[in-house]
């Protein structure tokens, strides 16, 4: 990982990049990878008025290998959604997801720290998300009920940083 580039500028070309690794995951349905580019997209159009910030993760050759996305909570002191991180399929398992995190955090440190909130599914799917999730020093702080779906629950994790 040592070869490994963090930017934070977004490319035209990262549309189709964000797109492919939201893909090679196999956890999102075809509505939720156009809204992952759509976020590239808005980002590209509006700059930092988009709310949405990026890091991604680029190999020597130029190849993006995961990205996190994430904004202020409007009308918040300090909170911070993380909207997407993602790696792709040929980088699991190689810590790639805890390293984009930890460059994400250390950007809202910069900021002055506050609280990061993930959220995710409570499908037996997303089971390794919300285990990533803990291990990363976040804690399970609200479930609401069938909220994408009957028997399908939205859960909230929270991380204070700094």
């Amino acid at each position: 990982m040592s070869e490994i580039v963090f930017r934070d500028h977004v490319l035209p070309s990262d549309c189709l990049a964000v797109r492919d690794i939201v893909t090679s995951t196999g956890f999102f349905s075809d509505p939720e990878v156009d809204v992952a580019e759509e976020l590239v997209r808005e980002r590209l159009t509006k700059g930092d008025l988009s709310g949405y910030f990026f890091v991604f993760a680029e190999s020597p050759d130029k190849s993006i290998l995961g990205y996190a996305c994430y904004g202020p909570t409007p009308c918040t002191a300090r909170t911070f959604d993380l909207y997407w991180i993602a790696v792709h399929e040929a980088m699991r398992g190689q810590g790639m997801g805890k390293t984009l995190l930890a460059e994400v955090e250390g950007r809202l440190l910069g900021l002055g720290g506050g609280k990061l909130i993930a959220e995710t599914s409570s499908r037996r799917q997303y089971e390794t998300t919300q285990k990533f999730y803990l291990s990363c020093g976040f804690v399970q702080e609200a479930c609401i009920r069938d909220y994408y779906a009957p028997g399908e629950d939205i859960l909230y994790f929270t991380k204070n940083i700094g």
